[in-house]
């Protein structure tokens, strides 16, 4: 039997469109959830689309993907969560987070990788894995080897959505189509 694919989701700038007001040209105003959700003992304004939550949702309940989260909220992601009305998923293993935290408190740079990256060269390296990867920041940190690299290990589907809209419906057809190709339901 065929595991299904992985799916790393971020929060911010992917479920959480970090902006003041919802772009109605992406999703209708009354498409859009508002609350706040604590991280780190703040509690952050939570700007999500009802049809990317819903995708999600389904998505995990049809067993299409298995979602683990990948963010900087690591464990406090469950206070999304329930905010959206989400399933608990698992947070990807990723102990270059610990690093990653120790740089923006001001120690010097481990190396010249993005803290994300190797938790996805684990999925489909070391698991074998399909791969579905939403983040904001990958246009930025990803370089073309890093993609290439981890296509050649696994089916890969990177997307990077702008951090002020969230995943739009656009870019769930393109999620929504990979995981069709990869055998998902």
């Amino acid at each position: 039997m065929t595991l299904p694919p992985v799916w790393l989701l971020d929060i911010d700038g992917v479920i959480n469109a970090v902006s003041r007001k919802p772009d109605r040209g992406v999703w209708p105003a009354d498409q859009w959830i508002t609350g706040e959700a604590n991280a780190d003992g703040v509690d952050w304004p939570i700007l999500a689309a009802r049809p990317v939550v819903d995708f999600i949702r389904e998505t995990h309940e049809s067993g299409r993907a298995e979602i683990r989260w990948h963010t900087t909220w690591q464990r406090d992601a469950a206070n999304l969560a329930k905010l959206l009305g989400l399933p608990e998923f698992p947070v990807q293993p990723c102990p270059e987070f610990a690093a990653e935290r120790q740089l923006l408190a001001g120690a010097a740079p481990v190396g010249p990788t993005w803290w994300k990256l190797p938790a996805a060269e684990r999925v489909v390296g070391d698991e074998g894995r399909a791969l579905v990867w939403t983040d904001d920041d990958a246009r930025w940190e990803l370089r073309d080897q890093d993609r290439d690299a981890l296509s050649r290990l696994a089916p890969t589907l990177i997307v990077a959505p702008r951090t002020h809209l969230g995943l739009t419906r656009k870019q769930l057809r393109k999620i929504d189509a990979f995981l069709t190709e990869q055998g998902g339901a």
